[in-house]
């Protein structure tokens, strides 16, 4: 064996295993089947849209989970708000990891529309995914014990126990009482971790510093 031989890494398969799982995760989307089915929607505009649309969306989810009493309404609700985290999370994680890998090794340039922006749909998203929690907190209020009574019962406090639960700022108002209550908690204090930590870091150190007057700054 060779000294270059040596000295060079054998291949690993763990970014390869990770890229194809969430490649296909990525397939299991609404997003992506209304981008294949209308090709007007494959614009970063249409992007645009559809994310703030689901901002709106998730904020007037909470009082209809609350104020409107129908089971179908609520069950509907909380359904896509599963949907909706979990497409929001493995289209996060193809941005950050795997998007610009699988270009480079496919042989072609890949450029984003622009950091603040990319910034900005992260803070959307990020927002968006604590009115989605806040929602399933009100519909499975029954698997959920909660420290105030009454705050599942009204949308500031739905919004409260999501917002600590998703950055862990404050008390637990919640104490989950079935496994499916662990679950949704663990998935969300999860998912704020990783929101907060790996996303939030990879972007914010890219906006451009602006121009400073004092010369002790420059």
């Amino acid at each position: 064996m060779t000294e270059q031989e040596k000295q060079t890494p054998k291949p690993t398969f763990i970014v390869d295993f990770w890229e194809t799982v969430f490649r296909w995760l990525g397939k299991v989307s609404v997003f992506n089947l209304i981008r294949k089915i209308f090709k007007g929607a494959r614009t970063g505009r249409f992007v645009d849209a559809w994310a703030l649309s689901h901002v709106f969306l998730s904020v007037a989810a909470v009082p209809l989970v609350i104020y409107v009493p129908s089971v179908w309404v609520g069950g509907v609700i909380a359904g896509y708000a599963f949907l909706r985290v979990f497409e929001v999370v493995v289209y996060q994680m193809n941005v950050l990891l795997f998007d610009e890998y699988r270009a480079k090794k496919a042989g072609r340039s890949y450029a984003l529309h622009g950091y603040r922006r990319m910034i900005l749909l992260l803070m959307q998203n990020y927002f968006e995914i604590i009115f989605w929690f806040a929602a399933q907190y009100a519909f499975f209020s029954q698997i959920f014990d909660f420290t105030v009574p009454g705050s599942n019962e009204s949308v500031f406090g739905a919004v409260y126990t999501s917002f600590v639960v998703m950055t862990s700022f404050g008390f637990y108002n919640v104490t989950p009482l079935s496994v499916l209550a662990y679950t949704i908690v663990i998935a969300q204090a999860v998912i704020g971790l990783f929101m907060t930590l790996l996303s939030l870091a990879r972007f914010i150190g890219l906006i451009p510093n602006p121009e400073t007057m004092d010369q002790t700054e420059k």
